[in-house]
C-alpha cells in the first residue's frame, strides 16, 4: 500500500497516519499467525479430549508469539483457555473479547 493511500485512509477515518500504519502492521502480523494456524486440526466445540487439548496447546504454543503466550499465562494458561473453548457452554468465556455480561 503506498503512502498516498495511507494518507487518504487516515484523513477519511479521522486518525493519524501513524495509527493507520500501526494498524496495517498489526494486520500483517496477525495474518501471518493465522496462516500458520491453518494446518492445525482444531476440533469443534465440545469435541476436545484432554489429550487432543494438550496436543493442540503444544501446537498453538509454537505458533503464538512468545509475548502473547506470556500474556495468557504461559502453557498452563493456554491449556486452560483451550479447555474453556472446548466446553459445551463456554460459560467462562463471557468476559472475553470485550463482551461483558450485563
Amino acid at each position: 500500500m503506498n503512502e498516498s493511500r495511507i494518507m487518504r485512509i487516515a484523513r477519511g477515518s479521522g486518525r493519524s497516519v501513524r495509527d493507520v500504519t500501526e494498524m496495517l502492521e498489526e494486520y500483517k502480523r496477525l495474518a501471518k499467525i493465522w496462516s500458520k494456524m491453518k494446518g492445525l486440526k482444531i476440533p469443534k466445540k465440545g469435541e476436545m479430549s484432554a489429550l487432543s487439548r494438550n496436543m493442540n496447546a503444544q501446537q498453538m504454543s509454537k505458533v503464538l508469539p512468545p509475548q502473547m503466550l506470556k500474556q495468557i499465562g504461559g502453557m498452563g494458561g493456554l491449556q486452560s483457555l483451550m479447555k474453556q473453548m472446548g466446553s459445551k457452554d463456554m460459560g467462562g468465556m463471557g468476559g472475553m473479547f470485550g463482551r461483558g455480561d450485563k
